[in-house]
């Protein structure tokens, strides 16, 4: 019999005799491969969440906002500033390669009433060109109309989540509504939109043409934002830029006066939105990567105790022949073995977690190799950084003096 195969029968006798020593260790390690599985494929289902959420709404739209401080998700309130008008919309329509133009006003607490039902929603005045722009569908009746917007029509697109809310039979559109306590008539339903990459929810709002926001339902001039898109992507650097420059004159803001506005480019809501998601996903590794570290050191504990009740058997080995390099390598490979079994029986946890997961919705997933490669590579890690200790202390036994310990 080769060397290897009597390496590989020993290992083997050795941890099915001590199948329970041998059970604990690999049961640290499976929950810990199990954790950092688990979040690395939540990881990427948030990630690939978060990149098809920018791509469903265009790489070609750029958003205006009021308010020069940074603001690449929308606020979590009302913020009521002034700084940017129609006036700065039609400007922004003169812009070269800008094809589509919309101005946007919103506000949080609008009361809307549909027979005995009631809910507290977020109101947006919009122009015409708006669900273009925003690529949105209706599911039931029609998008406002450019009579609407010049009669300042008493007319609202619901959410999808709002349509629910009043009417779970269906039959919305062409009903009639009370928003703050004025009449409107429903004449459309959005399609299910779902959370932005911010966490907003665009099924909670209604609709209005802009004008009637502005002087019925607002009661306001100013807007929030002015939505726009570009006739190629490849060219939104560029009209953002010109955008700053023809807002930055009609505001009459002087050189080196910050803006008091915002331009926001697709790019900034992928990167922030990556940002925050790959924060939390390192966050949540870094736990796995303590728990992994734990079951490494549990391995190598349990591996010195049984290296000190295993001294007489090392001595014997040592006596008919085996050199300190087999003892070593017997040691390690047991501490290998150990840490891959619990890293197979982590990814069977993670697989049950996932299934879990997305049976109750909780999070995004994408299972691809990558989680189960960096489980095993950890565990090969661990097995052999964490075994070595126990493997040299086997290994530096003294045979004369096991036997003779042995003995007496």
């Amino acid at each position: 019999m080769s060397r290897t195969a009597r390496l590989v029968r020993d290992v083997t006798a050795t941890l099915r005799a001590n199948a329970q020593r041998s059970a604990l260790m690999m049961a640290g390690m499976a929950v810990a491969v199990g954790v950092l599985a688990t979040v690395i494929i939540i990881g990427q289902g948030t990630r690939a969440e978060i990149l098809a959420t920018v791509q469903k709404h265009g790489l070609d739209m750029i958003m205006v906002r009021a308010g020069g401080d940074v603001q690449v998700f929308a606020p979590r309130a009302d913020r009521g500033l002034a700084s940017l008008m129609e006036e700065d919309a039609q400007a922004i329509r003169t812009v070269p390669h800008v094809t589509l133009v919309s101005p946007v006003q919103n506000q949080r607490g609008i009361t809307v009433v549909g027979g005995e039902r009631s809910v507290v929603t977020r109101a947006f005045g919009v122009g015409v060109d708006w669900m273009e722009i925003r690529r949105w569908g209706i599911s039931d009746g029609d998008f406002l109309s450019r009579e609407d917007e010049a009669g300042m029509a008493r007319v609202a697109m619901l959410g999808a989540g709002v349509a629910r809310a009043l009417f779970p039979d269906g039959g919305a559109v062409g009903s009639a509504v009370r928003v703050n306590g004025d009449p409107y008539t429903v004449k459309g339903v959005f399609v299910e939109m779902g959370a932005s990459a911010g966490g907003d929810d665009w099924d909670d709002r209604i609709v209005v043409p802009y004008t009637t926001a502005t002087r019925r339902l607002l009661n306001r001039p100013y807007l929030e934002q002015i939505v726009l898109r570009v006739s190629d992507a490849r060219r939104v650097d560029a009209v953002a830029e010109q955008i700053r420059g023809v807002l930055r004159v009609r505001h009459n803001i002087a050189p080196g006066t910050p803006d008091d506005f915002f331009v926001r480019e697709p790019e900034d809501v992928e990167g922030a939105a990556l940002e925050t998601s790959n924060t939390l996903t390192a966050l949540l590794i870094g736990i796995a990567l303590v728990a992994l570290l734990a079951g490494g050191i549990v391995i190598m504990n349990l591996m010195l105790l049984a290296v000190s009740q295993r001294t007489h058997e090392i001595g014997l080995r040592r006596a008919v022949g085996a050199r300190r390099g087999d003892i070593t390598t017997q040691f390690l490979v047991e501490a290998l073995l150990v840490a891959l079994g619990g890293g197979v029986l982590g990814i069977g946890l993670a697989l049950i977690a996932t299934a879990v997961i997305q049976a109750m919705a909780l999070a995004p997933v994408a299972i691809t190799p990558l989680p189960f490669i960096a489980a095993l590579a950890a565990c090969t890690l661990l097995g052999v950084s964490f075994g070595l200790p126990p493997a040299r202390r086997a290994a530096a036994v003294d045979p004369a003096t096991s036997l003779r310990e042995r003995r007496l």
